[in-house]
């Protein structure tokens, strides 16, 4: 089963989230692993990335993150950068207003190379989105939650 995420922006851009499970034969693995496919979206192109292993606790992680982002005063100054080594993402937050959050996203164009080229994209969103975005995310992990108090 996939469970899909949508962090939208201002001016039509977006971040697309999407989980699923490889089974164990396909990865050569003990049991089945949840990767993620990963998009992009600006005004200008839409790239996709595909079947991405994640760190152990990413999506609890990236929860937190989009909770504090939304939350902190100035998550700016506030909010370390969130960083998935094995996925390949970082987001940082490079500007924010009492209603806006401004996003600095950056992934690996390939998850497995030291020195990979990077997609970079910087989009502003609502602090209310960002919010709904902490609880809304959680659906990744085919878990769901009922309560969120943005502690990891």
């Amino acid at each position: 089963m996939r469970e899909g995420f949508r962090l939208p922006g201002y001016g039509g851009a977006a971040v697309f989230l999407r989980s699923h499970a490889v089974p164990a034969r396909v990865l050569d693995t003990a049991a089945p692993i949840l990767v993620f496919d990963v998009g992009l979206l600006s005004p200008d192109e839409y790239n996709q990335y595909l079947s991405r292993r994640a760190d152990d606790g990413f999506v609890e992680r990236l929860s937190t993150f989009f909770f504090h982002a939304a939350a902190d005063f100035h998550p700016e100054l506030s909010l370390p950068t969130f960083s998935d080594e094995t996925l390949g993402l970082t987001i940082s937050v490079r500007s924010s207003t009492d209603q806006r959050v401004e996003l600095e996203f950056s992934l690996a164009g390939d998850a497995t190379g030291s020195d990979s080229e990077r997609d970079e994209m910087g989009f502003e969103t609502s602090r209310v989105v960002l919010a709904t975005s902490a609880q809304s995310v959680s659906r990744l992990s085919g878990r769901t939650s009922s309560h969120f108090d943005g502690e990891a």
